[in-house]
């Protein structure tokens, strides 16, 4: 069995792969306070046992250190390989500066590019929502990075003082018919259309070819709302891993 483990700027995601399917999902906050090695044995529980190897990747390098100390004595015949240090993505990066670019990007933008006919766009809906493009030629070309639904909204409550806090859920309507419904539908209609408009500008630039595949939190969620978005996959960052 292995570990694959995601950690991300909110919440760390990790599956345990077992014959080259995700037997179990877990999530947790990436957090240095919430995690120990006697965390992670409970959390993992029996399967803490078959596991003989671990691949992750972060944009936190600063939990990532913790995280590793605690996977070391949690399970100590298992040797942790990062992304960008023992594990090289094997796609060509043509972004002026390679190094800027964060392993999550070009882990995602690999899986794209194997799971979809290139050119294809990886969209991410996490902290920040990113857009990742891979030419026809299999190259990682760059992308673009914009606020996430829920710092977005976030920003929106904090700066607006008579506007509530919300969860944002499904809406079966176009027109809110109170704030709440205003707010909610803004962000799903507004990030879906956002999204809409960037793939049609990848379409015209590159071609009608260009394939989409939304990932992340609320890929879902924003792809009901969008013309373009038809492609979803909750797993895609762990489909990438589990190919490295």
């Amino acid at each position: 069995m292995k570990i694959l483990i995601d950690i991300g700027n909110t919440n760390t995601s990790i599956a345990i792969v077992k014959n080259k399917k995700i037997a179990k999902r877990y999530f947790i906050r990436t957090s240095r306070a919430e995690l120990c090695a006697k965390a992670l044995k409970r959390l993992l529980g029996k399967a803490i046992e078959d596991i003989d190897a671990a691949i992750t990747v972060s944009v936190v390098p600063g939990f990532l250190s913790v995280l590793k100390r605690a996977l070391k004595i949690a399970i100590p015949k298992v040797e942790v390989k990062v992304v960008g240090k023992d594990v090289i993505v094997p796609i060509k990066n043509k972004y002026k500066k390679p190094d800027e670019v964060g392993q999550d990007r070009l882990v995602t933008a690999y899986a794209a590019s194997r799971k979809l006919k290139t050119p294809v766009v990886a969209i991410d809906f996490g902290t920040a929502v990113t857009f990742d493009f891979v030419n026809k030629n299999g190259e990682y070309e760059g992308g673009l990075i914009f606020p996430g639904l829920r710092v977005a909204l976030k920003a929106l409550v904090h700066d607006a003082a008579l506007l509530p806090k919300i969860d944002i859920k499904p809406s079966r309507s176009l027109v809110g018919r109170d704030t709440k419904a205003s707010m909610n539908n803004g962000m799903l209609y507004g990030y879906a259309s956002v999204c809409d408009g960037l793939i049609q500008e990848f379409r015209q630039k590159y071609g009608k070819s260009v394939n989409v595949i939304a990932t992340g939190g609320d890929a879902a969620l924003v792809a009901k709302y969008s013309k373009y978005i038809k492609h979803v996959s909750g797993d895609l960052i762990f489909e990438g891993l589990n190919l490295l």
